[in-house]
């Protein structure tokens, strides 16, 4: 993973709130939590939905977490892991002029379905927001492009491929 010469070096408290709260993210994954996982998505990206769709963000809410559970159902997901020791921080500048902090994590997770496995390694959007961090896959273009869509600075970031290999 390259980072931009922006890049910086992740202070002592944004370290260690991302690492517990990307720990509670992989652990809603390996759980089923399809609650959990849709309550760790940026807020400004639900309201960006909410807005493009008529939908309240409530109702929002429940569909997103209705289809995480039914994209969840039959699979198992295993050794769950997040590279934390080499995280740097970007800034970005959103159009009202407030700085969003983000940090791409490199994943890796075992997915299994009835018999067959995969080893899954993909990029991992983590946005602070308010003190807090949230998380957005950005595996593939049109993920990524969901991204842009609520952090238009995050649309010519280059971002790493994700990788799918049998397990076996």
């Amino acid at each position: 993973l390259a980072f931009p010469a922006s890049a910086r070096p992740l202070t002592q408290g944004e370290a260690e709130t991302l690492s517990v709260s990307v720990d509670a993210y992989l652990a809603a994954i390996g759980a089923g939590s399809a609650s959990d996982i849709v309550a760790a998505m940026p807020p400004r990206l639900l309201n960006v939905f909410a807005g493009a769709t008529g939908v309240e963000a409530a109702a929002l809410t429940k569909v997103l977490t209705d289809q995480t559970a039914a994209l969840m159902e039959g699979t198992r997901f295993s050794d769950l892991a997040a590279g934390k020791s080499k995280l740097k921080a970007e800034e970005g500048t959103l159009s009202d002029g407030t700085t969003v902090t983000w940090v791409l994590i490199p994943t890796r997770f075992t997915a299994t379905t009835g018999d067959a496995a995969t080893i899954n390694e993909q990029p991992l959007l983590a946005v602070m927001e308010d003190g807090k961090w949230y998380f957005l896959r950005v595996d593939g273009p049109e993920r990524q492009q969901v991204a842009a869509a609520a952090y238009p600075f995050l649309a010519k970031v280059k971002m790493p491929e994700a990788t799918i290999r049998p397990a076996n």
